[in-house]
């Protein structure tokens, strides 16, 4: 997840990635460890499961926000 004080810093294409990537760790977390377990350390005890979830909510933000900066562009680029 970005942080609300980074959320303006890069573009998005690194903003995807490093999206991405996080989902891609907790992917690799969910299926080591198990979907329904969780960090020892979290007091929340927020399982993997619902971390995906978030993280692809991230992820599906990340890629609606490239895909309308590229709308942008090809708009400026025809007018």
């Amino acid at each position: 997840m970005i942080n609300t004080k980074y959320e303006h810093v890069g573009d998005s294409i690194t903003k995807l990635i490093e999206e991405c990537s996080e989902l891609i760790h907790i992917l690799c977390k969910a299926e080591r460890f198990g979907w329904d377990n969780w960090h020892p350390d979290d007091p929340e005890k927020k399982t993997n499961k619902s971390l995906v979830l978030s993280e692809i909510i991230d992820v599906e933000k990340q890629i609606r926000e490239l895909c309308r900066r590229v709308l942008l562009r090809k708009t400026k680029q025809v007018t």
